[in-house]
């Protein structure tokens, strides 16, 4: 079966568990896969950080001109999902990433909305 349309929806490593011929990352021990794991984490964790100025604005002016609450709503929405996979599949950057996304969003809608 032609599997090429989910690795273009980045279902790639779903596809790879599920045949069992994907590898663990605990059991990789490339430098290159090592380093990748922790500029992942690092990234996953300052990410959500880039909202910062967002909310900062929003809550000392107060004022949300330009803001649509909507959209941050939508955000908050579409990014709960990841934190249920990230439980899921035991993941930590999944998990602290989102989280922490989850609660930008959820502070810029609810700074939008007031």
């Amino acid at each position: 079966m032609y599997t090429g349309w989910m690795h273009h929806l980045g279902m790639k490593h779903k596809h790879q568990r599920e045949a069992g011929t994907v590898t663990s990352p605990a059991k990789e021990s490339s430098l290159w896969i090592r380093a990748l794991d922790k500029t992942t984490f690092v990234a996953g964790i300052l990410g959500p950080f880039t909202v910062v100025p967002q909310a900062w604005e929003i809550f000392t002016t107060h004022q949300a001109g330009g803001v649509s609450a909507i959209a941050w709503l939508l955000l908050f929405i579409v990014t709960l999902p990841w934190v249920f996979y990230g439980f899921a599949h035991k993941d930590k950057t999944i998990i602290a990433s989102f989280i922490l996304w989850e609660i930008m969003n959820l502070v810029v809608f609810i700074g939008a909305v007031m």
